[in-house]
């Protein structure tokens, strides 16, 4: 009994050896092959922007919460008007009185104007009547010269002073029109001053975020929340740049979210944007849904493969069985390869080896 053991745990020893290498040896064999870009994915608003104020101060009333649904137009927060502004629009508003008073009234000083013109015009033709009389008189050798040229004079005098009243009136038309004009300018732009502390939404969408509190003081340059759109929602990738050159716009992309554990997304490459984030040494590039999940929220996150080539029936080999330089291990020893295409799992082989080689699995 003592010698039979050795004799099978011999035998048993080949018989596993010659399994072990069936196992680490194949063929290379026709096949589909996909290559993928991988990337991390994070869900953001189609749409997005922060609300920044026209003008700095104190904010008195915020309107909205984060969650909220605005429409556009509607007002946000309120800025706590100054003293100052309060002011300047009640300066403003009894300029604008005076100014509408000396235009339109009806005891302007154009009214009164109008009064000497019509005065100016009455005596002018009686002036005018007096010189036709003086004038037949001194036709018919009755009267005298010296009446005559008295007569002329007067009339010539009004001729003048009406000619005076009516420039003075066209004068004085224009000069209070543009002064009521400029009193309206000032008062709407008074009221604008105070419209501007209500800061309104620029579009339809969801309030994601409120930096600010009622009471805290805000600046020009400040941003007071983030509004984005409720319902559209776009795939943010950051791609190395190995790999930007390899995919184009509608690329298809296959999304998995850490939300949606068991489901896979398709998607489309949408945006491709130019320039490398120095920071982060990556591009940015930006995908759609073709099926939106039925809930998304901003900051979700997950992966993506997307879909940048594909061979149909072309040679390939296990990716493992892929050594350094482009060589691979066969029954003969080591050969070069000239390699295409490759994934996680398959490399595309273009030459050097063909279905009839047997490869060993370093």
């Amino acid at each position: 009994m003592k010698k039979i053991a050795p004799l099978i745990l011999a035998i048993l020893l080949i018989v596993s050896c010659n399994h072990q290498g069936n196992e680490n040896q194949i063929n290379p064999k026709k096949s589909n092959i996909t290559e993928s870009v991988y990337a991390s994915v994070k869900v953001t608003p189609e749409v997005t922007y922060n609300p920044q104020p026209l003008h700095s101060g104190i904010i008195d009333t915020i309107f909205v919460k984060e969650g909220s649904l605005v429409r556009k137009d509607q007002v946000l927060f309120q800025i706590a008007p100054t003293t100052n502004t309060d002011f300047r629009l009640e300066n403003a508003e009894i300029s604008l009185e005076d100014a509408k008073a000396n235009y339109l009234g009806r005891n302007s000083l154009l009214n009164n104007i109008k009064l000497e013109i019509k005065g100016l015009q009455d005596k002018l033709r009686q002036d005018s009547i007096n010189l036709e009389r003086e004038e037949l008189i001194l036709s018919n050798n009755v009267g005298t010269q010296a009446n005559y040229e008295l007569v002329k004079l007067k009339y010539d005098t009004t001729q003048n002073q009406l000619k005076i009243a009516m420039q003075k009136f066209i004068q004085t038309k224009t000069n209070l029109e543009n002064i009521y004009k400029k009193a309206l300018n000032q008062i709407k732009t008074e009221k604008n001053e105070i419209t501007d502390l209500n800061l309104r939404s620029k579009m339809d969408g969801k309030v994601y975020s409120v930096f600010k509190e009622e009471g805290d003081f805000i600046s020009t340059q400040e941003k007071f929340a983030e509004i984005g759109s409720k319902d559209k929602y776009i795939i943010e990738m950051d791609i190395d740049e190995v790999d930007i050159t390899k995919i184009k716009l509608s690329d298809s992309v296959l999304i998995t979210l850490d939300a949606y554990a068991n489901e896979v997304f398709l998607a489309i490459v949408s945006n491709i944007y130019p320039k490398k984030d120095n920071l982060s040494q990556t591009f940015r590039v930006e995908s759609k849904f073709i099926k939106q999940p039925s809930k998304l929220y901003y900051g979700l996150t997950g992966e993506a493969n997307i879909m940048v080539s594909k061979r149909q029936n072309t040679l390939v080999i296990p990716a493992e069985y892929l050594l350094p330089n482009n060589k691979v291990l066969t029954s003969e020893g080591e050969k070069n390869v000239t390699i295409g295409m490759k994934n996680l799992e398959f490399v595309e082989i273009l030459s050097g080896i063909d279905t009839t080689t047997t490869l060993i699995k370093p």
